[in-house]
């Protein structure tokens, strides 16, 4: 009994360890000509990995930009759904790491964006393999199931808001056009109805 309830005060633990070291996930708008910027201050050894997505707005591209302080260390021009979508760094020393979001090429087109930070400790996070037991292997098979049950989530946020993207801006445009042609229909008939009226007219 006493080592089933260790085992579950271990498991308990671990969950919550799980949950307070979760990733954070965020949705912004970049407005064009603009450049967004965020910053995670990281320990040396610490790893911080980035993940985005471009749910609505033009081509669903816009370019990422990476820091290292001041140094520039990662830049792509991002198109949704052809580019890998994530990317690792490693502190070599202590100070912030800076992930941007510029949508300078853009004129008029505002792009939404979701993307996650997740922070770890790099190797110390892991056991040594000969040095673990099985419940401890076991619990780290558990961790690594829920960090891709979780990435699985995400994708399906993203695509589902994607989707709804584009339902509601083709509703948009069927109900744009339902009103250009209900105006075309009505001008067209108080066309033939004066085309009309002035034929009788004249018969007068």
């Amino acid at each position: 009994v006493t080592s089933i309830m260790q085992g579950l005060w271990l498991c308990l633990a671990f969950f919550l360890a799980y949950v307070s070291a979760n990733a954070d996930i965020f949705m912004v708008k970049v407005e064009p000509r603009v450049e967004d910027c965020f910053y995670e201050d990281l320990v040396a050894g610490q790893t911080v990995t980035y993940e985005w997505h471009v749910v609505d707005g033009g081509l669903l591209d816009v370019e990422v930009r990476i820091f290292r302080q001041t140094e520039r260390i990662y830049t792509k021009l991002y198109f949704e759904g052809r580019d890998e979508s994530s990317y690792s760094v490693t502190a070599t020393t202590n100070g912030p790491i800076g992930l941007c979001f510029n949508n300078e090429m853009s004129r008029w087109t505002v792009k939404t964006l979701t993307f996650s930070v997740k922070v770890s400790s790099g190797q110390q996070d892991k056991p040594q393999g000969g040095d673990t037991s099985p419940f401890e292997n076991a619990v780290q098979k558990m961790q690594e199931d829920f960090e891709a049950i979780e990435k699985e989530q995400a994708y399906y946020r993203v695509r589902e808001h994607t989707h709804r993207s584009v339902a509601e801006t083709t509703n948009s445009r069927v109900y744009m056009w339902s009103l250009v042609e209900s105006a075309v229909l009505i001008v067209m008939c108080l066309g033939q109805v004066y085309y009309l009226k002035s034929l009788f007219d004249r018969r007068k």
